[in-house]
């Protein structure tokens, strides 16, 4: 994998991993700070249940090495981009700013607090009377509706 694909194919999680190393080259950071600083970037949670695939995956691909220190009385794993990471980063740095671009624009037409909202009624839907039912449906129509107009939507 030396570039990403296209536009058309491109996961989500080839960004993650970019931004992940992009974080790495300014600093080294141990894994809950790497995951704090995805949620600030992303607007949403990034799990250990995500996180730590994809730092096995970088450690794999030799675009990320681990070490073991203390921090206190605790010891940690601390990630640290190699001259291949930096490498990998700096030929894909244009993909990893067009993301940028676009999930900043995610963000400002509040995308990211729908899905979150979609998601909560989604997992409580059961739950909702029925006259909430017809009002949801009925906001749910008029999105539609609007989003419609835009010109880019098939």
């Amino acid at each position: 994998m030396s570039r990403l694909r296209g536009k058309t194919g491109v996961r989500v999680r080839d960004y993650v991993m970019l931004k992940i190393l992009d974080m790495l080259y300014r600093e080294p950071m141990h894994g809950y700070k790497v995951m704090k600083q995805l949620e600030s970037s992303f607007g949403v949670r990034f799990g250990p249940s995500i996180l730590y695939p994809v730092l096995r995956k970088l450690r794999e691909m030799g675009f990320v090495v681990a070490s073991e220190v203390s921090m206190g009385a605790r010891r940690v794993i601390v990630y640290e981009i190699t001259q291949d990471g930096r490498e990998f980063l700096e030929r894909n740095r244009s993909s990893l700013e067009a993301f940028e671009k676009r999930l900043a624009r995610v963000k400002e037409c509040g995308l990211i607090e729908l899905m979150k909202r979609l998601r909560e009624v989604l997992m409580n839907i059961d739950k909702l009377s029925s006259e909430d039912v017809e009002k949801l449906k009925k906001a749910i129509s008029r999105f539609l509706e609007e989003t419609q107009s835009l010109g880019v939507l098939a």
